[in-house]
């Protein structure tokens, strides 16, 4: 039943049955699971030295919309079942601008390293948001990427926010530091009249 959730996937390994298995399980509290696909699962624990198992779940990129939707359900139940801090995130191609079939062809720009590794961070961070990005660089010349969250989510996201920064810097050799705040942006409802001046 497990391999019945990977994409393109016969052969699993031992923890992709463990997963596979949790989420058949899922699927009968949260019916949209049914739709969601998994391409593979690493084990991070080892590289990023964490006491807590860290396991990184790569979706295929078609399925992203559908995890969003169910994020904030599906990933609570999945770490208590497999008694893991999990991370989610869609499989993402970066493509060379150089690497042409055709000479007027062009990269689009989600193939693009910055494209790809902003979507990478807005996956392992989900279901928060990114409320703003900066990036500061040290006296000794070494950049690091300061990135603003929701402060509702802080309850949510603070004990997994060792594992995002370390994964992240493995994938991509970049140095987070995460900060709460509370997002002031004021939307205005659509159809309200304006209050004209006299």
């Amino acid at each position: 039943m497990a391999a019945n959730k990977f994409w393109k996937k016969k052969e699993l390994s031992s923890l992709e049955q463990q997963v596979g298995a949790a989420l058949t399980q899922i699927e009968t509290t949260i019916t949209e699971v049914k739709n969601l696909k998994v391409s593979s699962v690493v084990d991070y624990t080892a590289k990023i030295n964490a006491q807590k198992q860290v396991y990184l779940v790569l979706i295929p990129y078609p399925c992203l919309s559908i995890y969003n939707r169910i994020s904030s359900k599906l990933l609570p139940e999945l770490e208590k079942r497999v008694k893991a801090t999990i991370l989610v995130a869609a499989k993402r191609t970066i493509e060379s601008k150089w690497v042409k079939s055709h000479r007027s062809q062009t990269r689009p720009n989600s193939r693009t390293l910055t494209s790809v590794y902003e979507g990478l961070l807005e996956d392992l961070i989900s279901p928060s948001v990114i409320l703003g990005r900066r990036t500061r660089v040290r006296v000794d010349g070494t950049k690091f990427y300061r990135i603003f969250l929701d402060e509702s989510d802080q309850k949510e996201l603070e004990h997994r926010l060792d594992a995002i920064k370390n994964v992240y810097k493995v994938l991509t050799t970049r140095d987070l530091e995460f900060e709460f705040r509370r997002d002031d942006t004021f939307y205005q409802k659509r159809g309200a009249k304006k209050v004209a001046k006299k």
